[in-house]
Protein backbone atom coordinates (compact mmCIF):
# COMPACT_ATOMS: atom_id res chain seq x y z
CA UNK A 1 0.00 0.00 0.00
CA UNK A 2 3.00 2.95 0.66
CA UNK A 3 4.73 3.71 -0.53
CA UNK A 4 5.42 0.93 -1.87
CA UNK A 5 8.58 2.70 0.33
CA UNK A 6 10.24 1.47 -2.79
CA UNK A 7 9.96 -2.16 -2.93
CA UNK A 8 13.59 -2.44 -3.25
CA UNK A 9 12.49 -6.43 -4.25
CA UNK A 10 16.53 -7.71 -3.26
CA UNK A 11 16.19 -8.86 -6.99
CA UNK A 12 18.63 -5.79 -7.51
CA UNK A 13 21.29 -8.25 -5.87
CA UNK A 14 21.57 -10.23 -8.51
CA UNK A 15 22.42 -7.69 -11.45
CA UNK A 16 25.04 -5.91 -8.98
CA UNK A 17 26.96 -9.49 -8.70
CA UNK A 18 27.63 -9.41 -12.25
CA UNK A 19 29.37 -6.21 -12.03
CA UNK A 20 30.53 -6.63 -8.63
CA UNK A 21 34.12 -5.90 -9.77
CA UNK A 22 33.18 -2.39 -10.34
CA UNK A 23 32.70 -1.47 -7.00
CA UNK A 24 36.22 1.28 -6.94
CA UNK A 25 38.72 -1.16 -7.19
CA UNK A 26 42.50 -0.26 -7.41
CA UNK A 27 43.96 -2.11 -10.21
CA UNK A 28 47.19 -3.32 -10.49
CA UNK A 29 49.84 -0.68 -11.40
CA UNK A 30 51.77 -2.18 -14.57
CA UNK A 31 53.64 1.07 -15.51
CA UNK A 32 57.09 -0.33 -14.34
CA UNK A 33 57.82 -2.74 -16.78
CA UNK A 34 61.84 -3.26 -17.43
CA UNK A 35 63.99 -5.78 -19.03
CA UNK A 36 61.78 -8.13 -20.52
CA UNK A 37 62.96 -10.24 -23.36
CA UNK A 38 61.15 -9.41 -26.58
CA UNK A 39 60.52 -13.39 -26.92
CA UNK A 40 58.91 -13.55 -24.14
CA UNK A 41 55.37 -12.21 -22.52
CA UNK A 42 54.14 -10.63 -19.02
CA UNK A 43 50.90 -11.76 -17.86
CA UNK A 44 50.40 -8.65 -15.92
CA UNK A 45 46.49 -8.52 -13.60
CA UNK A 46 44.19 -5.54 -13.96
CA UNK A 47 41.03 -6.64 -11.86
CA UNK A 48 40.14 -9.23 -9.70
CA UNK A 49 36.82 -9.51 -7.42
CA UNK A 50 35.21 -12.47 -5.50
CA UNK A 51 31.89 -11.71 -4.28
CA UNK A 52 28.84 -14.05 -2.87
CA UNK A 53 25.57 -12.57 -2.89
CA UNK A 54 25.70 -12.38 0.84
CA UNK A 55 28.89 -10.33 0.32
CA UNK A 56 26.81 -8.01 -2.26
CA UNK A 57 23.83 -7.82 0.55
CA UNK A 58 26.24 -6.29 3.23
CA UNK A 59 27.82 -3.98 0.44
CA UNK A 60 24.48 -2.98 -0.21
CA UNK A 61 23.80 -2.43 3.29
CA UNK A 62 20.35 -4.57 2.57
CA UNK A 63 21.18 -7.72 4.51
CA UNK A 64 18.65 -6.39 7.51
CA UNK A 65 16.16 -7.06 5.08
CA UNK A 66 17.39 -10.59 4.04
CA UNK A 67 15.70 -13.73 5.54
CA UNK A 68 18.15 -16.65 5.33
CA UNK A 69 18.00 -20.31 6.65
CA UNK A 70 20.43 -22.68 7.31
CA UNK A 71 20.82 -23.80 3.87
CA UNK A 72 21.31 -20.15 2.50
CA UNK A 73 17.72 -20.06 0.80
CA UNK A 74 16.50 -16.42 0.86
CA UNK A 75 13.68 -14.37 0.54
CA UNK A 76 13.57 -10.66 0.60
CA UNK A 77 11.40 -9.35 3.77
CA UNK A 78 9.96 -5.60 3.41
CA UNK A 79 7.59 -3.64 5.24
CA UNK A 80 5.83 -0.68 5.40
CA UNK A 81 3.53 1.32 7.94
CA UNK A 82 0.86 3.18 8.14
CA UNK A 83 0.63 4.99 11.41
CA UNK A 84 -2.81 7.06 12.12
CA UNK A 85 -4.81 6.11 9.26
CA UNK A 86 -7.39 7.10 11.16
CA UNK A 87 -6.81 8.98 14.22
CA UNK A 88 -8.99 9.54 17.34
CA UNK A 89 -8.29 13.35 17.80
CA UNK A 90 -9.88 13.40 13.92
CA UNK A 91 -12.94 12.39 15.58
CA UNK A 92 -13.18 14.60 18.71
CA UNK A 93 -12.62 18.00 17.18
CA UNK A 94 -15.81 20.38 16.39
CA UNK A 95 -16.61 22.82 14.10
CA UNK A 96 -15.94 26.64 15.05
CA UNK A 97 -18.98 28.51 15.39
CA UNK A 98 -20.27 31.78 16.43
CA UNK A 99 -23.92 33.43 17.02
CA UNK A 100 -25.44 36.79 18.18
CA UNK A 101 -28.28 37.64 20.59
CA UNK A 102 -30.32 40.62 20.22
CA UNK A 103 -32.37 41.64 23.13
CA UNK A 104 -33.97 44.87 24.46
CA UNK A 105 -35.72 46.39 27.57
CA UNK A 106 -37.95 49.00 27.26
CA UNK A 107 -38.18 52.79 28.92
CA UNK A 108 -41.56 52.28 31.08
CA UNK A 109 -41.52 56.12 31.56
CA UNK A 110 -41.53 57.27 27.54
CA UNK A 111 -40.18 60.68 27.71
CA UNK A 112 -39.56 61.22 31.13
CA UNK A 113 -35.06 60.66 31.62
CA UNK A 114 -34.20 58.07 34.30
CA UNK A 115 -31.86 56.07 35.78
CA UNK A 116 -30.96 52.25 35.60
CA UNK A 117 -28.69 50.10 37.28
CA UNK A 118 -29.91 47.04 36.95
CA UNK A 119 -29.04 42.71 36.29
CA UNK A 120 -29.96 42.03 33.15
CA UNK A 121 -29.32 37.44 33.21
CA UNK A 122 -30.17 35.54 30.17
CA UNK A 123 -29.43 31.51 29.31
CA UNK A 124 -28.79 30.50 26.12
CA UNK A 125 -28.20 26.97 25.21
CA UNK A 126 -25.78 26.09 22.38
CA UNK A 127 -24.44 22.96 20.23
CA UNK A 128 -21.31 22.12 19.47
CA UNK A 129 -21.41 20.86 15.75
CA UNK A 130 -19.82 17.43 14.96
CA UNK A 131 -20.76 15.15 12.10
CA UNK A 132 -19.00 12.00 13.79
CA UNK A 133 -19.85 12.23 17.38
CA UNK A 134 -22.29 12.88 20.54
CA UNK A 135 -20.35 13.68 23.73
CA UNK A 136 -22.00 13.46 27.21
CA UNK A 137 -18.88 13.62 29.57
CA UNK A 138 -15.51 15.08 27.86
CA UNK A 139 -12.07 16.58 28.96
CA UNK A 140 -11.16 19.56 26.99
CA UNK A 141 -8.15 19.40 25.18
CA UNK A 142 -8.52 22.45 23.52
CA UNK A 143 -10.72 26.17 22.81
CA UNK A 144 -11.14 29.41 22.21
CA UNK A 145 -14.33 31.71 23.66
CA UNK A 146 -14.65 35.57 22.88
CA UNK A 147 -17.56 37.61 23.80
CA UNK A 148 -18.28 41.29 22.55
CA UNK A 149 -21.37 43.39 23.58
CA UNK A 150 -22.70 46.55 22.29
CA UNK A 151 -25.38 48.62 23.54
CA UNK A 152 -27.47 52.03 21.80
CA UNK A 153 -27.12 53.89 25.23
CA UNK A 154 -25.27 53.74 28.96
CA UNK A 155 -22.70 51.39 28.99
CA UNK A 156 -22.24 47.84 31.36
CA UNK A 157 -20.32 47.94 34.75
CA UNK A 158 -19.54 44.18 34.52
CA UNK A 159 -20.90 41.08 32.54
CA UNK A 160 -20.85 37.57 34.31
CA UNK A 161 -20.56 34.29 32.46
CA UNK A 162 -20.91 30.91 34.38
CA UNK A 163 -22.01 27.33 33.07
CA UNK A 164 -23.02 24.07 35.01
CA UNK A 165 -22.08 22.23 32.13
CA UNK A 166 -18.01 22.99 32.06
CA UNK A 167 -15.83 23.08 35.63
CA UNK A 168 -12.42 23.43 36.44
CA UNK A 169 -9.64 21.11 37.59
CA UNK A 170 -10.43 21.51 41.04
CA UNK A 171 -14.46 20.69 40.42
CA UNK A 172 -15.71 24.80 40.43
CA UNK A 173 -18.14 25.79 37.63
CA UNK A 174 -16.92 27.95 35.02
CA UNK A 175 -17.06 31.63 36.25
CA UNK A 176 -15.96 34.18 34.06
CA UNK A 177 -16.01 38.23 34.53
CA UNK A 178 -14.93 41.13 32.50
CA UNK A 179 -16.07 44.59 31.71
CA UNK A 180 -17.50 44.92 27.67
CA UNK A 181 -16.24 48.47 27.79
CA UNK A 182 -12.85 47.32 28.05
CA UNK A 183 -13.11 45.57 24.47
CA UNK A 184 -14.10 42.26 23.36
CA UNK A 185 -13.11 39.63 26.08
CA UNK A 186 -12.17 35.73 25.77
CA UNK A 187 -10.88 32.68 28.25
CA UNK A 188 -9.42 29.46 27.19
CA UNK A 189 -11.88 26.35 27.39
CA UNK A 190 -8.06 23.89 27.83
CA UNK A 191 -8.11 21.27 30.84
CA UNK A 192 -11.77 21.93 31.46
CA UNK A 193 -14.04 19.40 32.48
CA UNK A 194 -17.77 18.71 30.24
CA UNK A 195 -20.04 17.24 31.45
CA UNK A 196 -24.47 17.42 29.73
CA UNK A 197 -27.57 15.67 29.82
CA UNK A 198 -28.00 16.80 26.57
CA UNK A 199 -24.98 15.63 23.84
CA UNK A 200 -22.97 18.13 22.64
CA UNK A 201 -25.21 21.00 24.73
CA UNK A 202 -23.88 23.67 26.46
CA UNK A 203 -25.25 25.82 28.28
CA UNK A 204 -24.24 29.29 29.21
CA UNK A 205 -25.62 31.68 32.00
CA UNK A 206 -25.06 35.63 31.44
CA UNK A 207 -25.61 38.20 34.30
CA UNK A 208 -24.88 41.73 32.22
CA UNK A 209 -24.38 44.42 34.68
CA UNK A 210 -26.21 47.37 33.06
CA UNK A 211 -26.07 51.12 34.13
CA UNK A 212 -27.76 54.09 32.35
CA UNK A 213 -27.66 57.84 33.70
CA UNK A 214 -30.38 58.62 31.77
CA UNK A 215 -32.59 57.12 29.88
CA UNK A 216 -33.87 58.86 27.24
CA UNK A 217 -34.66 56.43 24.65
CA UNK A 218 -38.11 53.99 24.21
CA UNK A 219 -35.72 50.89 24.36
CA UNK A 220 -32.32 49.95 25.79
CA UNK A 221 -31.15 47.58 22.92
CA UNK A 222 -28.14 44.92 23.46
CA UNK A 223 -26.52 42.94 21.00
CA UNK A 224 -23.97 40.43 21.88
CA UNK A 225 -22.19 38.20 20.02
CA UNK A 226 -19.95 34.92 21.21
CA UNK A 227 -17.91 32.55 18.79
CA UNK A 228 -15.92 29.58 19.68
CA UNK A 229 -12.68 28.36 18.07
CA UNK A 230 -10.26 25.11 17.77
CA UNK A 231 -12.47 23.19 20.22
CA UNK A 232 -11.06 19.88 20.36
CA UNK A 233 -11.32 17.00 23.25
CA UNK A 234 -8.32 14.71 24.68
CA UNK A 235 -11.15 11.74 25.32
CA UNK A 236 -14.71 11.48 25.47
CA UNK A 237 -17.84 9.38 26.44
CA UNK A 238 -20.58 9.17 24.19
CA UNK A 239 -21.95 8.11 20.87
CA UNK A 240 -19.68 7.64 18.07
CA UNK A 241 -21.28 7.45 14.86
CA UNK A 242 -19.97 5.72 11.46
CA UNK A 243 -16.81 7.96 10.41
CA UNK A 244 -14.79 7.15 7.63
CA UNK A 245 -11.27 8.33 5.96
CA UNK A 246 -9.81 8.00 2.84
CA UNK A 247 -6.24 6.49 2.39
CA UNK A 248 -4.75 7.40 -1.14
CA UNK A 249 -1.03 6.63 -2.46
CA UNK A 250 0.46 7.67 -5.87
CA UNK A 251 3.87 7.14 -6.38
CA UNK A 252 6.85 6.18 -8.33
CA UNK A 253 9.17 3.64 -6.94
CA UNK A 254 12.81 2.69 -8.49
CA UNK A 255 14.10 -1.05 -7.60
CA UNK A 256 17.46 -0.65 -9.48
CA UNK A 257 19.86 2.14 -10.57
CA UNK A 258 19.06 4.31 -13.32
CA UNK A 259 21.52 2.48 -15.60
CA UNK A 260 19.02 -1.17 -15.15
CA UNK A 261 16.01 -1.41 -17.66
CA UNK A 262 14.11 -4.61 -18.45
CA UNK A 263 11.82 -6.84 -16.47
CA UNK A 264 11.42 -9.56 -13.70
CA UNK A 265 8.59 -11.67 -13.13
CA UNK A 266 8.07 -12.43 -9.35
CA UNK A 267 6.74 -15.61 -7.99
CA UNK A 268 4.24 -16.07 -5.17
CA UNK A 269 5.34 -12.92 -3.39
CA UNK A 270 3.35 -12.69 0.25
CA UNK A 271 1.86 -10.04 0.91
CA UNK A 272 0.32 -9.75 4.74
CA UNK A 273 -1.51 -7.00 6.13
CA UNK A 274 -1.93 -6.58 9.70
CA UNK A 275 -3.95 -4.08 11.60
CA UNK A 276 -4.15 -2.58 15.41
CA UNK A 277 -7.11 -1.00 16.12
CA UNK A 278 -7.40 0.99 19.61
CA UNK A 279 -10.51 2.67 19.00
CA UNK A 280 -13.34 0.66 21.26
CA UNK A 281 -15.57 -0.19 18.49
CA UNK A 282 -15.48 -1.61 15.29
CA UNK A 283 -13.57 -0.69 12.06
CA UNK A 284 -13.55 -1.52 8.57
CA UNK A 285 -10.68 -1.27 5.39
CA UNK A 286 -11.95 -1.49 2.07
CA UNK A 287 -9.40 -1.49 -0.79
CA UNK A 288 -10.56 -0.64 -4.06
CA UNK A 289 -7.44 -0.03 -5.85
CA UNK A 290 -3.55 -1.88 -5.47
CA UNK A 291 -2.21 -1.64 -8.92
CA UNK A 292 1.28 -1.60 -10.45
CA UNK A 293 2.71 -0.97 -13.37
CA UNK A 294 5.57 -0.07 -15.81
CA UNK A 295 6.87 1.08 -19.10
CA UNK A 296 6.74 -2.15 -20.88
CA UNK A 297 4.18 -3.67 -18.08
CA UNK A 298 0.36 -3.42 -18.18
CA UNK A 299 -1.23 -2.28 -14.83
CA UNK A 300 -2.22 -5.27 -12.97
CA UNK A 301 -3.91 -5.29 -8.82
CA UNK A 302 -1.94 -7.12 -6.25
CA UNK A 303 -5.18 -8.17 -4.82
CA UNK A 304 -7.65 -9.91 -6.62
CA UNK A 305 -10.42 -10.35 -6.69
CA UNK A 306 -11.13 -6.03 -6.04
CA UNK A 307 -12.60 -4.93 -4.19
CA UNK A 308 -11.51 -6.29 -0.69
CA UNK A 309 -12.94 -5.52 2.46
CA UNK A 310 -11.65 -6.46 5.75
CA UNK A 311 -12.71 -6.26 8.95
CA UNK A 312 -10.49 -4.64 11.91
CA UNK A 313 -12.28 -5.58 15.34
CA UNK A 314 -10.81 -3.47 18.57
CA UNK A 315 -7.24 -4.65 19.69
CA UNK A 316 -4.54 -3.26 21.18
CA UNK A 317 -1.56 -4.83 19.44
CA UNK A 318 -1.34 -5.87 15.54
CA UNK A 319 -3.10 -8.32 14.48
CA UNK A 320 -3.32 -10.19 11.00
CA UNK A 321 -6.01 -9.16 9.12
CA UNK A 322 -5.65 -10.50 5.52
CA UNK A 323 -2.87 -12.21 3.48
CA UNK A 324 -2.92 -13.02 -0.17
CA UNK A 325 0.33 -14.08 -2.42
CA UNK A 326 0.61 -12.74 -6.20
CA UNK A 327 2.80 -13.31 -9.20
CA UNK A 328 3.65 -10.64 -11.59
CA UNK A 329 5.96 -8.78 -13.59
CA UNK A 330 7.88 -5.37 -12.22
CA UNK A 331 9.67 -2.89 -14.28
CA UNK A 332 13.50 -2.80 -13.33
CA UNK A 333 14.00 0.38 -13.50
CA UNK A 334 10.59 2.45 -12.89
CA UNK A 335 7.55 1.12 -11.90
CA UNK A 336 4.47 2.89 -10.89
CA UNK A 337 1.60 2.00 -8.20
CA UNK A 338 -1.21 3.57 -6.76
CA UNK A 339 -3.78 2.22 -4.17
CA UNK A 340 -6.54 3.91 -2.37
CA UNK A 341 -8.67 2.96 0.75
CA UNK A 342 -11.21 3.55 3.11
CA UNK A 343 -10.96 3.34 6.82
CA UNK A 344 -14.37 3.41 8.92
CA UNK A 345 -14.59 3.36 12.36
CA UNK A 346 -17.92 2.34 13.67
CA UNK A 347 -18.73 0.77 10.15
CA UNK A 348 -22.54 -1.06 10.93
CA UNK A 349 -23.23 2.30 13.37
CA UNK A 350 -23.79 0.70 16.61
CA UNK A 351 -25.36 2.58 19.01
CA UNK A 352 -23.72 1.92 22.48
CA UNK A 353 -21.76 4.38 24.67
CA UNK A 354 -18.04 4.61 24.26
CA UNK A 355 -14.67 5.99 25.62
CA UNK A 356 -12.90 7.95 22.61
CA UNK A 357 -9.15 9.23 23.09
CA UNK A 358 -7.38 11.28 21.19
CA UNK A 359 -4.86 8.66 21.12
CA UNK A 360 -6.77 5.92 19.52
CA UNK A 361 -5.51 4.97 16.21
CA UNK A 362 -5.62 2.84 13.01
CA UNK A 363 -2.67 1.71 12.83
CA UNK A 364 -1.67 -0.69 9.27
CA UNK A 365 1.19 -2.80 9.01
CA UNK A 366 1.85 -4.04 5.50
CA UNK A 367 4.20 -7.31 5.60
CA UNK A 368 5.74 -8.06 1.86
CA UNK A 369 7.75 -11.32 1.80
CA UNK A 370 9.78 -12.48 -1.87
CA UNK A 371 10.95 -15.38 -2.38
CA UNK A 372 14.12 -15.78 -4.37
CA UNK A 373 12.43 -17.62 -7.36
CA UNK A 374 11.92 -15.72 -10.31
CA UNK A 375 12.13 -15.04 -14.19
CA UNK A 376 14.59 -12.09 -16.07
CA UNK A 377 13.59 -10.91 -19.25
CA UNK A 378 15.46 -8.03 -21.04
CA UNK A 379 17.59 -6.84 -18.35
CA UNK A 380 20.31 -4.82 -19.29
CA UNK A 381 23.43 -3.37 -17.06
CA UNK A 382 25.71 -1.12 -17.43
CA UNK A 383 29.51 -0.31 -15.78
CA UNK A 384 32.74 0.63 -15.69
CA UNK A 385 35.96 -1.05 -14.74
CA UNK A 386 39.09 1.50 -14.05
CA UNK A 387 42.12 0.07 -16.20
CA UNK A 388 45.52 1.15 -16.57
CA UNK A 389 47.00 0.01 -19.73
CA UNK A 390 47.90 3.67 -20.51
CA UNK A 391 50.72 3.39 -18.12
CA UNK A 392 52.56 0.51 -19.77
CA UNK A 393 56.01 2.36 -20.77
CA UNK A 394 57.49 1.89 -23.98
CA UNK A 395 54.56 0.93 -26.14
CA UNK A 396 56.81 2.03 -29.18
CA UNK A 397 57.79 -1.66 -28.54
CA UNK A 398 54.87 -3.64 -27.85
CA UNK A 399 54.07 -6.49 -30.55
CA UNK A 400 50.79 -6.87 -29.32
CA UNK A 401 47.98 -6.79 -26.21
CA UNK A 402 45.59 -9.47 -25.34
CA UNK A 403 43.18 -9.07 -22.65
CA UNK A 404 41.66 -12.00 -20.31
CA UNK A 405 38.59 -11.85 -19.11
CA UNK A 406 37.57 -15.09 -16.90
CA UNK A 407 34.21 -15.43 -14.94
CA UNK A 408 33.18 -18.47 -12.66
CA UNK A 409 29.98 -18.17 -11.56
CA UNK A 410 27.31 -20.05 -9.87
CA UNK A 411 24.83 -17.47 -10.57
CA UNK A 412 21.34 -19.56 -12.53
CA UNK A 413 21.49 -17.23 -15.29
CA UNK A 414 23.13 -16.37 -18.73
CA UNK A 415 25.04 -13.07 -18.73
CA UNK A 416 26.48 -11.77 -22.44
CA UNK A 417 26.64 -8.38 -23.60
CA UNK A 418 29.25 -6.06 -25.23
CA UNK A 419 32.86 -4.89 -23.81
CA UNK A 420 34.13 -1.44 -25.05
CA UNK A 421 37.82 0.75 -23.92
CA UNK A 422 36.73 4.00 -23.29
CA UNK A 423 39.33 7.19 -23.19
CA UNK A 424 37.65 9.37 -20.17
CA UNK A 425 39.73 12.26 -21.32
CA UNK A 426 38.48 12.64 -24.55
CA UNK A 427 35.22 10.79 -23.93
CA UNK A 428 34.96 8.85 -26.57
CA UNK A 429 34.59 4.70 -27.08
CA UNK A 430 38.36 3.47 -28.59
CA UNK A 431 37.33 0.20 -29.39
CA UNK A 432 34.92 -2.51 -29.20
CA UNK A 433 36.22 -5.54 -27.58
CA UNK A 434 33.18 -7.66 -27.71
CA UNK A 435 29.67 -7.39 -29.41
CA UNK A 436 26.76 -8.87 -28.25
CA UNK A 437 29.26 -12.57 -26.94
CA UNK A 438 28.16 -14.77 -24.59
CA UNK A 439 30.07 -14.57 -22.29
CA UNK A 440 28.94 -16.84 -18.61
CA UNK A 441 26.72 -19.80 -19.44
CA UNK A 442 23.90 -20.91 -17.57
CA UNK A 443 24.32 -22.08 -14.19
CA UNK A 444 21.02 -23.57 -13.38
CA UNK A 445 22.08 -26.66 -11.59
CA UNK A 446 24.17 -24.46 -9.22
CA UNK A 447 27.46 -25.47 -10.33
CA UNK A 448 30.25 -23.15 -11.09
CA UNK A 449 30.31 -22.54 -14.93
CA UNK A 450 33.57 -21.00 -16.08
CA UNK A 451 33.91 -18.94 -19.00
CA UNK A 452 37.26 -17.40 -20.19
CA UNK A 453 37.39 -15.04 -23.21
CA UNK A 454 40.70 -14.03 -24.77
CA UNK A 455 40.38 -10.77 -27.06
CA UNK A 456 43.37 -9.95 -29.13
CA UNK A 457 44.43 -5.84 -29.76
CA UNK A 458 46.27 -6.14 -33.09
CA UNK A 459 48.43 -3.13 -34.05
CA UNK A 460 46.01 -0.92 -35.59
CA UNK A 461 43.78 -0.92 -32.30
CA UNK A 462 47.36 -0.72 -30.52
CA UNK A 463 47.17 3.41 -30.20
CA UNK A 464 43.79 3.51 -29.14
CA UNK A 465 44.19 0.61 -26.25
CA UNK A 466 47.07 2.30 -24.62
CA UNK A 467 45.27 5.30 -24.57
CA UNK A 468 42.18 3.79 -22.63
CA UNK A 469 41.73 3.95 -18.65
CA UNK A 470 38.12 2.19 -18.25
CA UNK A 471 36.80 -1.01 -19.15
CA UNK A 472 32.76 -0.15 -20.00
CA UNK A 473 30.81 -3.21 -20.45
CA UNK A 474 27.10 -3.69 -21.29
CA UNK A 475 24.97 -6.64 -19.61
CA UNK A 476 21.99 -8.52 -21.16
CA UNK A 477 20.69 -11.05 -18.05
CA UNK A 478 18.53 -13.99 -19.03
CA UNK A 479 17.04 -16.84 -16.65
CA UNK A 480 16.25 -18.65 -20.33
CA UNK A 481 12.55 -19.25 -19.37
CA UNK A 482 14.17 -20.81 -15.90
CA UNK A 483 12.16 -20.56 -12.96
CA UNK A 484 15.14 -20.06 -10.56
CA UNK A 485 15.86 -19.76 -7.14
CA UNK A 486 19.25 -18.01 -5.21
CA UNK A 487 21.23 -19.20 -2.12
CA UNK A 488 23.28 -17.02 -0.33
CA UNK A 489 26.53 -18.99 -0.92
CA UNK A 490 26.02 -18.26 -5.04
CA UNK A 491 28.23 -15.75 -6.40
CA UNK A 492 30.63 -14.70 -8.82
CA UNK A 493 34.58 -14.51 -9.51
CA UNK A 494 36.18 -12.33 -11.90
CA UNK A 495 39.79 -11.82 -13.11
CA UNK A 496 40.70 -9.56 -16.02
CA UNK A 497 44.93 -10.04 -16.78
CA UNK A 498 46.52 -8.36 -19.94
CA UNK A 499 49.79 -10.41 -21.87
CA UNK A 500 51.97 -7.88 -22.98
CA UNK A 501 54.60 -8.72 -25.84
CA UNK A 502 56.96 -7.41 -26.67
CA UNK A 503 59.71 -6.37 -29.89
CA UNK A 504 62.29 -6.11 -27.78
CA UNK A 505 64.60 -5.75 -24.47
CA UNK A 506 62.56 -3.31 -22.56
CA UNK A 507 65.20 -1.15 -20.80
Amino acid sequence: MKTMRHFRFGLVLLVLAVVAMSCNKDHYNVSNVHGVNAEGEMLLPLASGSYSLMDLMKHLQIDSLIECNASGDMSFGYFYERFGAVKGGDLLRFKDWSYQEHFVIENLKSGLSQRIDTIVRVSQTIAFESDHIRVLAAKIKSGHCEFSLTCNAGSFWEVVVTSPDLKDTEGHELRFVFQPQMGPASFSFEGMQYQTDEANALCLNYEYHLVVDELQVHELAIDAQVSVTDLALSEMRGYVDSYASCDHIDTVFSLFPANMSGNIKVEDALITLRGRNTFGLAARLAIDTALVWGENITPYDLFAPMPITIDMPSNLSYSEVYRQSFSGWIDAHSGYAMASSLFTVNPDGVNDMVAVYDTCNIDMRVDVSIPFSFKISDMKYSDTVNLRLNEIEKPEMIEALTLELAFNSTLPMKLGGTFMLYDSNTGRITDVLLDEAALIAASCDGQASVSTVEIAITDERMEHALQSDHLIFCIDLDTEAHDVSLNADQGLQFFAKTKVKYKGIVE
